[in-house]
């Protein structure tokens, strides 16, 4: 699922209609604008069903020394919407049960607590199956995706700046002239991965 259609950037450009390259471009430049949100965000955000295989909370790093606890395990994506199955990696591999009165239980934030116990500290400890992301992108990052792409489709031999006395020109070096804004990175920073 992209952010934003080729045809919802067809009506932000104004245009009449796309010719089946127009939209093949268009559809380029939005998996490109997408690709520079997620590079912000460091996470994809459309949601999906992940399975991961996660280390252990130990009693002495970094998280449980920023308050997080060997009872809490953060999830590598977030918001949370189901957690399928968990698990423990080790010789039994015992499948734990969700509840509050059980084994465990999850938030939105993504934060799995261990019921009754710690979650083993070791490395590769636990497996985790579980969905995250959006269903429908925010309107704020599908505006932003549109934008992006669309500054690509105005200008795309990417030119920054002309002067006319010399003849002078200047053209941006980055992925199609795709670059955030300090306040695109405020927008975004709200969708940001935790580490």
């Amino acid at each position: 699922m992209a952010y934003a259609t080729a045809d919802e950037l067809r009506r932000m450009l104004r245009e009449e209609s796309f010719t089946e390259d127009d939209t093949a471009t268009a559809e380029l430049l939005i998996e490109l604008a997408q690709g520079v949100i997620e590079d912000e965000t460091g996470q994809a955000l459309e949601q999906s069903e992940d399975t991961v295989t996660l280390d252990g909370p130990a009693e002495n790093d970094e998280r449980s020394q920023n308050g997080t606890g060997s009872r809490k395990l953060i999830l590598p994506r977030w918001p949370v919407t189901d957690v399928a199955s968990v698990s423990l990696t080790d010789d039994d591999g015992e499948d734990l049960v969700f509840g509050k009165d059980r084994d465990y239980t999850w938030s939105a934030a993504g934060i799995l607590h261990r019921r009754g116990g710690d979650w083993p500290g070791h490395q590769r400890a636990i497996e985790v199956t579980y969905t995250a992301g959006y269903s429908t992108i925010p309107a704020g990052l599908k505006r932003l995706c549109l934008r992006l792409a669309a500054g690509a489709w105005s200008n795309p031999e990417r030119l920054t700046s002309e002067a006319l006395g010399d003849h002078s020109k200047a053209w941006a070096a980055d992925a199609l002239g795709m670059e955030l804004t300090d306040s695109d990175r405020r927008t975004v920073g709200a969708y940001r991965a935790r580490t």
